[in-house]
């Protein structure tokens, strides 16, 4: 596998737990779970015989930020 899939897989893994562990924290520390939500609303293209829905959105939590660049940094240090 190829150092830069590796290094999304840890991204991806990194963001997922930081997510979780922002949300678990909350109650104590609710600055963690702040959001950015970037994305774009759904489109649809139809062409009477194919519709065709594009759209797709982010939820980037503060923790989640903290978690993916800590993965990233243990990924390709």
């Amino acid at each position: 596998m190829s150092r830069g899939w590796l290094a999304f897989m840890w991204a991806v893994i990194g963001a997922v737990v930081g997510q979780l562990l922002g949300a678990a924290l909350a109650g104590q520390v609710p600055f963690l779970n702040y959001h950015l939500p970037l994305g774009m609303a759904p489109a649809t293209l139809d062409l009477n015989f194919l519709v065709v829905t594009f759209g797709i959105s982010f939820k980037l939590t503060i923790a989640g930020a903290i978690g993916l660049v800590l993965a990233l940094w243990l990924a390709l240090r």
